[in-house]
């Protein structure tokens, strides 16, 4: 059951920023964010992305769409920012109690990480109150890459720490980072303090593909979205499949 509705746009970028970089302006180096950060400011925040892609046949197309990001201690919650009766919810839910299809892109996914570092991927329904264990083997089609540093802070700041500083104006406390990989170009703005990018670009030089991604930061939800769950019932993910 894939999920063609989250596109791997920072995926791509964190892939991006592991490449040998260069840099068009660069400045001294600035103090590099921490490999493995002791521990992350809890957040939340709204993202949205804008995607535009020029395609051989000399088609645009956009893909707009936005996400909120609820994170504290060792418990991270994604979910999609959905129009009121923009979802087809009924249409997906139709079928036996025993076997439904589950809407993947209406989903939230709930990641948490155990003391000995095990990580433990959910994905919550709310319109059907329910919770789906994500085994291992299918963390991708959830739209997670594995990797708790990304889960946490959107692109893991050691891949950050590896692009180059520019000389481009930021607020106070963050800093514009550039990566460059044959014609892609990725600039992060990332936030020292709050351990997050507050803006992704990502740009071809042949101008067939543009990207921006903006993150806002939020008042905590209260309760959390993970306090809401009671009455919720829990099913594996295998229990879901076509």
């Amino acid at each position: 059951m894939k999920n063609p509705h989250r596109p791997a746009l920072l995926l791509a970028l964190l892939l991006a920023a592991t490449l040998p970089v260069q840099a068009q302006t660069a400045v001294p180096a600035a103090p590099k964010v921490p490999a493995k950060p002791a521990s992350a400011p809890e957040l939340a925040l709204k993202i949205e992305h804008d995607i535009t892609t020029l395609s051989a046949d000399g088609i645009t197309r956009n893909v707009r769409y936005a996400e909120r990001l609820v994170r504290q201690g060792d418990q991270v919650w994604l979910a999609r920012v959905l129009p009121p009766n923009a979802h087809e919810e009924a249409e997906h839910a139709a079928g036996a109690k025993s076997h439904k299809h589950m809407d993947v892109a209406a989903a939230a996914r709930w990641v948490q990480r155990a003391p000995d570092g095990t990580l433990r991927v959910r994905l919550v329904n709310a319109h059907d109150k329910l919770a789906v264990d994500v085994p291992q083997a299918d963390w991708a089609n959830a739209g997670f890459d594995g990797q708790w540093a990304s889960a946490l802070h959107l692109l893991d700041p050691a891949r950050v720490a590896r692009m180059t500083p520019l000389a481009r104006p930021a607020p106070t406390g963050s800093k514009w980072v550039e990566s460059r990989n044959g014609q892609m170009t990725v600039r992060v703005l990332w936030d020292d303090k709050g351990q997050y990018p507050r803006r992704v670009e990502s740009s071809h030089a042949r101008g067939t593909s543009r990207s921006v991604t903006v993150a806002t930061p939020e008042a905590l939800p209260k309760p959390l979205p993970w306090d809401r769950l009671q009455g919720y019932a829990q099913k594996e993910y295998s229990d879901l499949l076509d």
